[in-house]
């Protein structure tokens, strides 16, 4: 009855917590009946007790088996409540919304190629995070601590020394680790912007920075991107306008287009900033990616009315979520304090594990390869998807995204829904743009967009579109 199969590749224990699942749920196990003990089915199964003794806890924790100290182990009385139906997105949510694409990529498990992803392969990050590290902060016991609402001072220190190196003055004090480069941004709304307040953002940006500002009651106004930054001539306009309080921008190698604006455009940004007074949030999620040299609004102003957010999410793993605010000290009180009342702590854990990989050095050696993996991926999906018949905007050699527009005549929304079916997941321009403009363009993750069966599918649909 419990007999295990040791030539099998199903390791014992598995083989175990399956086979006594089994027994309870068609009822051969009845509901109050004793298990044997742990010594007795070692024996019978000829496995150890240990292995015993962990498979009965995973029963238990299923809700399979219940401990009753002393007088061993019984089939739990299973509890018979009726499965909720499920709910699905509509089609239509899934490709076209923020929240449908976002579940539709995070919550299902048919994609096999993500170009529509914002994240980078797990095995390209891999190497920033070895075991060694894991395993020194699981003995610190840093998983049972709590984190300091502005975060870990030691890594504040790090974060505050790597601005300063890219001309940045920035001290530990002012800065504030969040989760992620979205709660930043929900911090700065929460803690410097009221219902009704105008905002500006580019046109495209980042798809869910537009839904997180909506769902505060902002009023959204786009300011186009060009191929050197924003449009000055529109953001001047916009902002004597509507006199905004703040622009939500990103400068180096911009989600989703792929751009980064030139130091001209910089400095007449920020000019338009001082004649309008209005503050300026500059999104640094990807800037490790650029090469030196590289001119950004925090450098230029000097964090005087720029407020700078950076995140490791993109770059370390989506699975580690920090990401930290960078302000003058009058900004930082207000942030902080909304930290309090939205989140009071952070992950100790995870702020650890960067504090760790940032002073080990091995962030370093991470970024230096992975730009230069980035740099081939987008060479050999540039040249692949040009030659399908996209057109991509930017000539930048850096940054993982590329934004490709479609041929003529051809289908978006009929793309994305064929792409859907062999298992490809795309990521419409329409998405990116406040306004729902840029219907014919496609952001592709270049770890991706060289893919055999994702180059095929295009081949293929261009070629009778045609």
């Amino acid at each position: 009855m419990f007999q295990v199969v040791r030539s099998s590749s199903i390791p014992l224990g598995d083989q175990l917590v399956e086979k006594v699942t089994g027994l309870i749920q068609t009822g051969r196990l009845p509901e109050g009946s004793r298990l044997p003990s742990v010594r007795q089915l070692a024996q019978r199964a000829g496995v150890s007790t240990y292995t015993v003794t962990q498979a009965f806890e995973r029963l238990s924790a299923k809700g399979l088996v219940q401990s009753r100290p002393g007088s061993g182990y019984f089939v739990a009385r299973l509890r018979r409540v009726p499965v909720p139906a499920r709910v699905e997105l509509e089609a239509s949510a899934s490709f076209y919304s923020v929240l449908g694409f976002a579940s539709g990529f995070l919550e299902q498990d048919k994609v096999i190629v993500p170009v529509g992803s914002g994240f980078l392969p797990a095995a390209w990050l891999q190497e920033a995070i070895p075991p060694s590290i894991l395993s020194k902060l699981g003995r610190s016991g840093a998983a049972f601590e709590s984190a300091k609402v502005k975060g870990d001072a030691g890594l504040r220190e790090l974060l505050a020394e790597r601005l300063r190196t890219a001309s940045i003055p920035a001290a530990a004090s002012d800065l504030i680790v969040t989760s992620g480069a979205s709660h930043a941004f929900d911090l700065i709304v929460r803690a410097l912007l009221s219902p009704g307040d105008a905002v500006l953002v580019n046109d495209p940006s980042f798809f869910v920075l537009h839904a997180q500002l909506r769902s505060h009651n902002l009023r959204l106004i786009p300011v186009p991107m060009l191929a050197d930054g924003s449009d000055l001539e529109a953001l001047e306009n916009a902002a004597k306008l509507h006199r905004p309080r703040m622009f939500f921008t990103q400068s180096l190698l911009q989600n989703p287009t792929g751009s980064s604006s030139s130091a001209a455009n910089c400095h007449e940004v920020l000019k338009i900033a001082d004649r309008y007074d209005f503050l300026v949030t500059e999104d640094h999620m990807l800037s490790d990616l650029a090469g030196a040299g590289a001119i950004t609004l925090a450098q230029i102003d000097e964090l005087r009315r720029v407020i700078y957010v950076g995140s490791f999410t993109k770059l370390l793993g989506p699975g580690l979520r920090i990401g930290y605010i960078a302000a003058q000290s009058s900004l930082i009180a207000p942030i902080f304090k909304a930290k309090v009342l939205n989140l009071l702590s952070g992950s100790a854990l995870c702020e650890s594990v960067v504090r760790e990989v940032l002073a080990s050095g091995k962030y370093r050696r991470h970024i230096v390869h992975l730009r230069d993996r980035v740099a081939k991926a987008r060479a050999v999906s540039a040249f692949q998807l040009r030659q399908v018949g996209l057109s991509i905007e930017s000539t930048s050699s850096e940054g993982m995204f590329l934004w490709a527009r479609i041929p003529p005549g051809m289908d978006p929304d009929r793309l994305v829904v064929a792409a859907q079916a062999q298992g490809i997941l795309l990521a419409k321009g329409s998405l990116f743009s406040p306004t729902a403009q840029c219907q014919d363009y496609f952001r592709l993750n270049v770890a991706y967009a060289a893919d055999p069966l994702l180059v095929s599918f295009l081949s293929e649909q261009f070629s009778a579109a045609a």
